[in-house]
């Protein structure tokens, strides 16, 4: 009887309540976790404990990205976006460097040491008169310490205008061996409207190294643009290296009072015997408009074969004065030459490019080392 009574249990369970399942379901999942640590927790790990940081960027910009939006900016010669930052660290920030993504770049910081607290301004001059017309990215990266090694990426996007003036080549490019009476022709093109009945007029054209001369070769209108040709000539058998310059072409056009076009000739093999080093390997001047005494300077360390004698230095524009000295380099039989850039006099306005030259002897033969530079008009 027993037998039959267990026999018709199993045939047919008593049906379980749902509140039951659940509570039987919530309290299994409870108990995981638990059996898990459980288990976990009474093995022996060699594993390093897990560390949480708090440590933060010193630095804090006011943005990160200035978007001038999908209508094209005014046509300017330079566009001056500023990102304004804040050290909000307990210790001093140094900026270690600031790389640009394009030539066409300027960055400059108000200071490079930023103390707690301070807030200071970084300007990123965009020079647009050889940049391409429509939409256009830019950014610099800033490298600093607080004490940590950081870097930060500042982005600049804007719509640029419908080109009204064009440079054919944007950079005149001479490589290898220049031979005798070697002439080239530069175009600028000038497509604004307002130009067809009073086209820009050139008052004057220049080159800023002996390396080369420049002059006007005429003024012509063709396919709705006025155009102006300057014929370029170099000088055969430039000293080794590759050497910098620009052709300015002066104009009386209020917005395009200075036009220049960079010039690089020669080629950046030497002999290893003859290594030449450059710290920085560009320059930067910022001219202060309303007090030209005032104007920041820089110094360029020139390092060179000991075997050299240096002669003098030439600057462009002459407004730059150049004061160098020369000590006993780090390298054997290497010299090294500090040169001391100043300006007390403003240059014609428009000039935004500058030349640096260091001129030396090798015996008999003449040595030449160009360094280009940057002017800020402030």
């Amino acid at each position: 009887m027993i037998a039959t009574t267990m026999n018709a249990a199993r045939k047919n369970p008593k049906p379980v309540s749902s509140d039951a399942s659940s509570v039987w379901i919530v309290a299994l999942l409870a108990l995981v976790p638990c059996l898990t640590a459980a288990v976990f927790g009474s093995q022996n790990s060699n594993g390093p404990p897990c560390l949480l940081t708090t440590s933060r960027p010193a630095l804090v910009f006011s943005e990160y990205l200035i978007d001038y939006g999908p209508a094209s900016v005014p046509q300017q010669p330079t566009l001056t976006p500023e990102f304004y930052f804040r050290n909000n660290g307990s210790e001093k920030v140094q900026i270690t460097g600031m790389e640009a993504s394009c030539g066409c770049l300027a960055p400059s910081i108000s200071t490079k040491e930023i103390d707690p607290g301070a807030i200071e301004k970084l300007t990123l001059p965009i020079r647009l008169s050889n940049e391409p017309s429509g939409f256009r990215e830019y950014t610099v990266t800033v490298s600093y310490t607080d004490p940590e090694p950081r870097r930060v990426t500042l982005s600049v996007k804007a719509v640029l205008p419908e080109k009204s003036l064009i440079i054919e080549p944007r950079v005149l490019m001479v490589m290898g061996k220049v031979n005798a009476g070697q002439q080239h022709i530069v175009i600028v093109s000038d497509f604004r409207p307002e130009s067809a009945d009073k086209p820009m007029k050139v008052t004057g054209v220049s080159g800023s190294s002996s390396l080369f001369t420049a002059e006007l070769v005429g003024q012509f209108n063709q396919e709705g643009a006025s155009r102006t040709s300057v014929s370029v000539h170099f000088r055969e058998n430039a000293p080794e290296g590759r050497h910098r310059g620009v052709i300015n072409v002066a104009t009386d056009d209020a917005q395009f009072p200075m036009i220049q076009i960079p010039v690089m000739v020669g080629d950046s093999k030497r002999d290893p015997s003859d290594a030449v080093r450059v710290s920085p390997e560009t320059g930067r001047i910022v001219l202060n408009t309303s007090a030209p005494e005032e104007s920041v300077g820089m110094a360029i360390a020139f390092d060179l074969p000991s075997r050299w004698k240096v002669t003098h230095c030439d600057t462009f524009p002459p407004e730059i004065t150049a004061k160098y000295e020369s000590v006993p380099g780090a390298i054997p039989d290497h010299q090294t030459v500090n040169v001391q850039l100043s300006i007390t006099e403003l240059p014609a306005r428009g000039i935004e490019q500058a030349i640096l030259t260091l001129n030396a002897t090798d015996g008999d033969a003449p040595e030449m080392v160009t360094v280009p530079i940057t002017l800020i008009w402030k």
